[in-house]
């Protein structure tokens, strides 16, 4: 706006078409021949529409594969989208650091960031497929708080559930060495060379973790790991 006169700058459609044709040829590329069953297609979506017609895209995905939201410039539009996808969508989103990650089929070590919430267990559930073809899979939690009538072994509930599941598991119990979680949890990651994190988003709202930090967002600013999210 300059004075009284409001400029209006209509979006550039044809930009927008040409990259996301440009994206449909790099992806088509990596499709191994033999699938069939995967498909592309072509989504124009404005920027203030994002919350609404990504999370209605999303829901009849199986996953979502996204970039980091955070990093050293302003990224709103992944923000968005990611949060779209939680959200709205309500599937796991699998969040690529910048520089790009590969998680092997078979991964040799996962990690899941356990707190014993709801997100946590939503997260868990949605990653099992890939918990059961890693070798192993490490729990950490960070400075459990003790409950009355809670079990002696942190932990120990979640670790039951997956190796009933099929998933080798260990659980690892950490003291909060550090003023945040999230570098409890990223240095232990990298520490034990874990291929990716498992953890549920946004255990608090959205609204409080912009204005106050949270585990959520600071492990998706300057993601070092694909992290692999749900809620």
């Amino acid at each position: 706006m300059a004075g009284p006169a409001l400029m209006l700058t209509m979006p550039d459609t044809e930009s927008a078409v040409a990259r996301a044709e440009e994206l449909e040829h790099e992806l088509r590329s990596l499709i191994p021949a033999h699938r069939g069953n995967v498909q592309l297609h072509r989504h124009h979506v404005r920027e203030g529409m994002i919350g609404r017609n990504v999370g209605e895209i999303a829901r009849f995905a199986d996953r979502v594969v996204a970039t980091a939201p955070y990093g050293l410039e302003a990224r709103p539009l992944q923000v968005a989208v990611l949060e779209a996808s939680l959200f709205a969508g309500g599937l796991p989103v699998i969040v690529v650091p910048d520089g790009g990650a590969e998680i092997a089929p078979c991964p040799g070590r996962l990690m899941l960031a356990w707190d014993g919430s709801r997100e946590a267990m939503v997260a868990a559930r949605a990653a099992l497929p890939m918990l059961r073809r890693a070798r192993l899979v490490d729990v950490v939690i960070v400075d459990p708080e003790v409950q009355v009538g809670a079990r002696s072994d942190p932990g120990g509930d979640i670790a039951l559930f997956l190796a009933r599941n099929g998933v080798a598991v260990e659980v690892s119990v950490l003291a909060r060495s550090r003023f945040r979680n999230s570098e409890v949890l990223r240095r232990h990651a990298m520490d034990t060379g874990a291929e990716a994190v498992v953890m549920g988003a946004y255990g608090h709202s959205r609204l409080r973790e912009q204005l106050f930090g949270g585990t959520t967002r600071e492990m998706l600013t300057n993601a070092r790991l694909p992290l692999i999210l749900a809620r």
